[in-house]
């Protein structure tokens, strides 16, 4: 009996030693996870742009709005300068019905 006693001590021992170790990879594990410095996002430097980049790029966007400006507008006058012209048709038309047609419908 004295062997089976000292196999279960010994048993014992052992597994009470795996289970320290154990405990202490986990407590390491553990802190190495608390004591990692906290990661931040980076990104690449961008110089600053010139100034001579910076007034092209408004000075194009000025441009680009006095262009639509000017279309519009020329849009408008021949629109205008249109219907001036079916107007002065359409009246010019009724006219015609009403005075000379008239008279060659007499004759």
């Amino acid at each position: 009996m004295n062997s089976q006693d000292n196999q279960d001590n010994e048993l014992r021992r052992r597994e009470r030693e795996l289970k320290e170790r154990e405990h202490q990879i986990r407590l390491r594990e553990i802190e190495a996870e608390i004591n990692q410095p906290p990661l931040h996002k980076t990104q690449k430097h961008q110089p600053p742009e010139s100034s001579v980049k910076r007034w092209y790029g408004k000075l194009l966007g000025v441009g680009k709005f006095l262009a639509v400006v000017v279309a519009v507008v020329v849009a408008f006058k021949v629109a205008v300068s249109l219907a001036y012209v079916v107007i002065v048709g359409a009246v010019a038309w009724v006219a015609y019905k009403i005075f000379i047609e008239r008279d060659r419908a007499k004759r």
